[in-house]
């Protein structure tokens, strides 16, 4: 079905409100002896054209969705303007090249643009995979870097696609911190190209890769505490992402970013599309026996695997070591593994990895663990726990609330009556080091 331009006339809805706003400028139509200005407006929801500023009911409404395609003018290297279907006819709309570039800029993910290579030049490809590639590509008209991902449209996939997009866009609407942002999508007749800001370094499994020993106790939970915390937004929005390994993390100056929702849903939707999900070694035991249990699970399996990369950057091993990829699906499976290491680090690790959700921290506490391992160099997880189990009800997960931060002040009067362990030997504080099996 061809996209409309939809007219607005009397009786007919008129725009609600101006309360979100994404973008204002003056376009015009030519005519033969009279060009006509209209005042564009563009919200999440549509983009308004009105022949008087401010008017409440818009001659055209176009509705934006990530299943229409929107169409650019360009000239002389410059975007110019647009085209809008309307019965049966293409309607030009010509603007200031500057606003042409902020519109596009802020319709970015509400739509699918057409033509890539007109917008976008190849630098180098980042990545290939059974999904398509990614590349880093230079914007010809901002010289902004971007890095796009490629999806090949066969095999039905065009609703998982669609998803990532769906997810990625409302990620960025809700600001959400520590998380790869989307830019733009376009699409062709053999693929979707999902444009996100560029990251430069390296993902964690490459860093890890790199190193001779583990990481410190110290860079351990600072990286923990980047990745909790846009781990926290993302569920705060409603998502799971269920990928979550050293390969989906960007590390660059001690900051993590969390990348590739392909896999991610919206809470609610688990069994909806691909149930049974994820990465050998860091899948949540629930997701991998969802076909046996029948039985839907939450935001708790992301926390499974974070506790999976601590253990991984505190002794460059898997939790679920063996000789082979087979049995280490097995042991993942059935939730079979051995932490030898001892000290408050690895019972952190212990809690977040429980192989029964419901006794395994969640987000916030997470994050508060943490915090009191970087404020405390005693401090005794386990302690800290019991405590917790008595202000919740086991199984209670308050990730997806929202939570006010804490200061390292209201921690420690938090922590006031929580006892500490005697401090370490410094054989015991010694994390002993692995040889990574992957």
């Amino acid at each position: 079905m061809q996209q409309m331009l939809i007219p607005t006339s009397s009786g007919q809805t008129s725009l609600e409100n101006n309360t979100n706003i994404l973008y204002e400028c003056i376009v015009e139509r030519r005519h033969l002896f009279l060009n006509r200005k209209y005042y564009l407006q563009l919200t999440t929801q549509c983009l308004t054209l009105s022949e008087k500023q401010n008017q409440q009911n818009p001659k055209y409404i176009y509705q934006l969705k990530i299943d229409k395609v929107f169409t650019w003018s360009v000239l002389n290297n410059k975007i110019v303007g647009f085209q809008l279907p309307y019965q049966d006819k293409i309607k030009d709309f010509f603007g200031n090249p500057n606003d042409m570039v902020n519109l596009k800029t802020k319709m970015g993910a509400l739509v699918c643009y057409q033509k890539i290579e007109m917008f976008y030049k190849k630098e180098e490809i980042l990545q290939t995979g059974s999904f398509g590639k990614v590349t880093k590509e230079i914007c010809r008209f901002t010289s902004n870097i971007v890095a796009i991902k490629s999806i090949k449209c066969q095999n039905n996939q065009s609703p998982a696609i669609k998803n990532e997009i769906e997810i990625l866009k409302k990620l960025k609407q809700g600001n959400v911190l520590n998380i790869l942002e989307i830019k733009e999508v376009y699409k062709d007749e053999f693929n979707y190209y999902i444009v996100t800001e560029y990251l430069p370094g390296s993902n964690l499994k490459q860093h890890l890769e790199r190193k001779t020993k583990p990481y410190s106790i110290q860079e351990a939970l600072q990286i923990m505490e980047s990745l909790l915390k846009g781990l926290q937004s993302i569920h705060q929005n409603g998502i799971i992402h269920r990928d979550l390994k050293p390969a989906n993390l960007m590390y660059h100056n001690n900051q993590i970013k969390i990348i590739d929702f392909g896999l991610a849903c919206f809470n609610g939707k688990q069994l909806e599309q691909y149930p049974s999900c994820g990465t050998t070694g860091y899948s949540a035991p629930e997701v991998l026996n969802v076909w046996n249990k029948k039985q839907a699970y939450d935001y708790k399996v992301d926390l499974f695997s974070v506790g999976c990369i601590l253990y991984k950057l505190l002794t460059l091993d898997g939790l679920f070591r063996s000789n082979n990829e087979k049995e280490t699906f097995k042991n993942n499976k059935t939730c079979q593994f051995t932490i030898k290491e001892k000290g408050s680090v690895f019972d952190l690790v212990q809690l977040l990895v429980k192989a029964e959700p419901q006794q395994r921290l969640d987000c916030q506490q997470a994050i508060e663990a943490v915090q009191a391992l970087l404020d405390y160099k005693y401090f005794d997880v386990n302690i800290w726990y019991t405590n917790k189990l008595k202000q919740y009800h086991i199984g209670r997960s308050q990730c997806e609330l929202n939570q006010e931060p804490q200061t390292k002040l209201s921690r420690q009067c938090s922590l006031t009556n929580f006892k500490y362990q005697e401090p370490q030997t410094e054989r015991q504080r010694n994390i002993p080091k692995k040889i990574d099996q992957n």
